[in-house]
């Protein structure tokens, strides 16, 4: 039966050239133990959003000072965000937060930078171990610089991923609305799509900084691209199963003492495992797995040696990296239109206040 099943397995692959491709990248991220790897970014992470969080309400609170109703806004985006309990909690650290900005900012920047920089460490090791199969020899100061570096890199990506999805989202719609269009038939779907588009952009910028400034790699970025673009549209996908997760979570009454945090830091596992994923299933793409030798008497400098490569693997013909890119963000915009269209489902439903007279939250009993 196992010898059966591992011949069906075989053909398939032959016959497929992107299943071969996962099947191989799988093989690899089990070769480098990238369960393991993912576990140690986890609990890094999972630290570091308390001390995060305490910044960016610290910062929310100077800018924010004397403006009660964007605090308030800020406070309910906050408890919304983190369903149940656990979204509570936040809220109420935030607002305190808030309240005496200048001392919880400080605590929050020296907390941030010293889990923020062991979470990189971590994800910098692992990097090295996907790609060149062994981490870099010990180093403390060039470490911490390498690390503060990655950081800093990673938070302007971040920053600017959020900037593409959310201010060019709202200029798009505004200029839409100016135009006087916003009123015409599918004006939804054109706003779903220039979001979508927008947060995949992002999400790629994301991924490309993981995957060439993170473990310091000397991969062309065109070599790269299909590797960022995949990622970006499993993160997608991950975002929207995420979101599903943790508010049936938040719902649960038997898990909301400890399901919100539970269920965060299995999230954050699942992102750091597809994150290590996603970094093998580029490093075996045929181009960046196998390049070709630059033309001339001097042999160019070989690849990145990966961990343990199978000896029975020869070189593999597979789509241009133009053409792989294009195709995953397909996928993407595809996965993130649907997703649009059924997240709503399991949404809070809205329903008139006749004394208030304003919209008010009532969930499904």
């Amino acid at each position: 039966m196992l010898a059966a099943g591992r011949g069906q397995l075989r053909r398939q692959r032959d016959r497929r050239p992107w299943l071969d491709h996962l099947v191989h990248a799988g093989g690899h991220y089990n070769r480098v133990q990238g369960d393991l790897l993912a576990s140690g970014v986890t609990y890094y992470v999972f630290l570091a959003l308390f001390p995060v969080l305490l910044l960016v309400a610290s910062v929310a609170g100077f800018v924010l000072r004397g403006n009660a109703l964007l605090e308030e806004q800020l406070i309910r985006g906050i408890r919304d965000a983190v369903p149940g309990s656990t979204g509570a909690d936040l809220a109420e650290q935030a607002a305190a937060a808030i309240d005496r900005a200048a001392t919880f900012g400080v605590i929050g920047l020296v907390g941030f930078l010293f889990v923020g920089l062991g979470a990189v460490d971590k994800l910098r090791v692992g990097m090295d171990v996907v790609w060149r199969g062994r981490p870099d020899p010990p180093d403390f100061l060039v470490d911490r610089l390498k690390d503060l570096g990655a950081l800093l890199g990673l938070g302007a990506a971040g920053v600017l991923s959020i900037a593409l999805t959310t201010g060019a989202t709202a200029a798009s719609s505004r200029v839409l609305e100016l135009l006087g269009v916003d009123g015409v038939p599918g004006y939804s779907l054109l706003t779903g799509a220039v979001a979508i588009a927008l947060a995949l952009a992002g999400d790629v910028l994301l991924f490309l900084w993981l995957l060439k400034g993170v473990p310091d790699n000397t991969t062309a970025v065109r070599l790269l691209l299909p590797g960022a673009v995949f990622g970006a549209v499993g993160f997608e996908v991950l975002k929207l199963v995420g979101n599903w997760y943790l508010t049936r979570i938040g719902t649960n009454v038997t898990a909301q003492t400890l399901g919100g945090f539970v269920g965060l830091i299995v999230w954050i596992n699942v992102v750091a495992r597809f994150a290590f994923y996603t970094a093998s299933w580029t490093a075996t793409i045929p181009a960046v797995e196998h390049p070709v030798p630059a033309a001339g008497p001097t042999p160019a400098a070989p690849g990145p040696p990966l961990a343990a490569r199978s000896p029975d693997r020869s070189p593999r013909s597979g789509p241009a990296p133009g053409r792989l890119a294009l195709a995953l963000l397909a996928v993407g915009a595809l996965a993130g239109a649907l997703g649009s269209r059924l997240l709503p489902r399991s949404r809070p439903v809205r329903r008139r206040d006749p004394d208030r007279g304003t919209a008010a939250d009532a969930r499904r009993p």
